[in-house]
């Protein structure tokens, strides 16, 4: 045993570097463990070799811990720089480009300056030249100059040497800074319109007032004569009370939401999908909705809702689905995830008062249901709660807890934490959740890779490889948790530890499309689930994996509506970034 123990100590430490490692060494732990402990006679060695693995774990997982922390904290300092109309960018001794935040990668881009396989600058164009002489000229004097780029913007830029640069704060590794004052993209403008009600016009022509500083040039940007751009600012002069085009450019830069980026209005907004509701108990829940309002509704249940059927991401592909079919797409976000309040769940039927409540407030008498990976046992307690009120089900790569594969290694490590840690090591899940969802925000390619590498489906493989889905799903669990983490823990535990509701009462009709090569969902359990459903149909998936649903969902989503439509006669094409 103490050669396990030995091979333990090292995967130990080599989940501390990749943490993709850690549901498969947790598992190979358990069973170590599992065992000494069904040995009559545990040899002292064994016993001192558990306690020093024990102590193993418990340092490795602590920095990878604080390896994550630092990661996260990299993240948010990236995405407040990024946030900001502002550009900055920092110069290495060499003129090599160090870092430049999202308003200043901009301006970079747009003068062609960027950075050779040696991070140093090039140059293009003569902005670029321009640009980067400056550079070099503030490295080699020390002293900080201005420039305006040709052709670029009147938004002009500034070049600070290191030892201005450091009196300000900035690192001393920056042997020049480059400032601009962002004004150009700036949220400035749409907030003091919003807050001042300003028409379209309006604050179009105020737009053209403060890039230009002067009317008549801002009239006849607008194709205006003076006199209607006189009467435009006189209408904004009454909606905000200044009185001189000094004040009011003034006012405008002065707003706080000077420093930010324009917002940009998402496509999710702007169709509407992510709608509130307040449930009866108080609670607020939150759901997605796209589609006809006539349409045929079907409910849609996600192990990770909105990833399979990204209607927040991409809304208008999906819309043009959607109304081919004639489906109204409803996905019920469950308790705690994205914006719906989490509350404590001792069994997945306890979710089904609150999809009711959707139903009512839509006028929804009849639904389908399509059910998507793990959401196979939300879906289900919901059929098995609303009744006749469930006309079909379709379900795709259903995960089935009562089977158990009889080879737990050659499965994905998804299965290993729903089927076996979350039955035997419930509390040790209960830890390892949070910090997987953190670690795979902060480091997606690698579980992505570690998935591919096992899987023997190309199909799947092909899809996660995929670089929007790879983003997608990663910005997908970060709204999903956003509330935090409770939801999803209590949901993989529910599910882990087996359904309480009876499946024999689901009287619906039941498809399951299950891949041939699923590793996470294996075709077998999904076997025994139609077995034990009344009115149940299995389609095996030759050639496919898991993630097949991903592109397959159209049709899916048409069977779940009443349409009688070929096995992958309408898939879904993934965009590209």
């Amino acid at each position: 045993m103490s050669d396990n123990f030995e091979q333990l100590t090292h995967m130990v430490y080599e989940a501390s570097l990749d943490n993709s490692l850690w549901p498969e060494l947790i598992l190979e732990l358990t069973e170590e463990v599992q065992r000494a402990r069904e040995s009559r006679f545990i040899e002292d060695q064994n016993t001192n070799g558990l306690e020093n693995l024990s102590q193993h774990f418990r340092r490795a997982f602590s920095i990878s811990k604080r390896m994550v922390e630092l990661q996260e904290r990299e993240t948010y300092l990236s995405s407040v720089l990024n946030s900001f109309a502002f550009g900055v960018a920092l110069f290495g001794e060499d003129g090599q480009l160090l870092m430049a935040n999202r308003s200043m990668q901009e301006v970079l881009q747009s003068v062609a300056l960027t950075g050779n396989r040696d991070g140093v600058c090039t140059a293009s164009a003569a902005g670029s030249k321009s640009l980067t002489a400056l550079i070099g000229t503030c490295i080699q004097n020390g002293v900080s100059q201005q420039i305006q780029l040709p052709g670029h913007s009147l938004e002009p830029l500034m070049v600070l040497p290191r030892a201005e640069a450091e009196g300000i704060g900035f690192p001393s590794i920056a042997a020049a800074v480059l400032i601009s004052a962002g004004g150009c993209r700036s949220d400035a403008l749409r907030s003091f319109s919003l807050t001042h009600q300003l028409s379209r016009r309006e604050s179009e022509l105020l737009k053209e007032l403060c890039n230009k500083g002067e009317l008549r040039l801002a009239a006849a940007e607008m194709g205006l004569s003076y006199e209607s751009a006189r009467t435009y600012v006189k209408r904004i002069y009454d909606k905000t009370g200044y009185r001189s085009q000094a004040n009011l450019t003034s006012a405008v830069a002065a707003t706080p939401m000077a420093a930010l980026r324009r917002s940009p209005v998402l496509k999710d907004e702007r169709r509407n999908v992510r709608r509130m509701l307040t449930l009866i108990d108080g609670r607020n829940m939150e759901y997605f909705s796209l589609g006809p309002e006539t349409g045929y509704p079907v409910l849609v249940f996600d192990a990770l809702s909105g990833v399979a059927i990204d209607v927040i991401g991409y809304p208008d592909l999906c819309l043009a689905i959607l109304e081919r079919f004639n489906i109204r797409l409803i996905t019920p976000c469950r308790p705690g995830a994205f914006r719906s309040e989490a509350k404590a769940m001792n069994s997945l039927k306890e979710f089904t008062p609150d999809v009711e409540q959707v139903m009512d407030h839509l006028n929804l008498d009849r639904v389908g249901l399509l059910a998507l990976s793990f959401g196979s046992g939300s879906a289900l307690a919901v059929a098995q709660g609303l009744g006749a009120r469930v006309e079909r089900i379709v379900m795709s790569s259903a995960a089935y807890p009562i089977y158990r594969h009889p080879n737990w290694r050659e499965l994905d490590q998804f299965y290993h934490m729903s089927t076996i840690l979350g039955r035997h090591w419930p509390s040790m899940l209960r830890q390892i959740i949070p910090f997987l969802v953190r670690s795979i925000l902060q480091n997606r390619d690698s579980y992505f890779d570690r998935y591919c590498k096992r899987s023997r489906s190309s199909d799947d493989v092909e899809i996660l490889s995929h670089p929007v889905i790879r983003r997608r799903t990663a910005e997908m669990l970060a709204q999903r948790t956003a509330m935090g983490m409770d939801g999803m823990v209590e949901e993989n535990l529910l599910n882990a530890q087996g359904w309480d509701f009876p499946i024999r009462d689901i009287q619906a009709r039941v498809e399951i499309f299950q891949g041939e090569l699923d590793n996470v969902a294996p075709l077998q359990g999904a076997e025994l689930l139609a077995k034990h459903l009344p009115n149940a149909q299995l389609t095996t998936m030759l050639g496919k994996g898991h993630y097949h649903h991903i592109t397959n969902w159209p049709w899916l989503l048409a069977r779940a509506a009443g349409h009688d439509v070929a096995p992958e006669s309408d898939r879904y094409s993934i965009p590209d970034l």
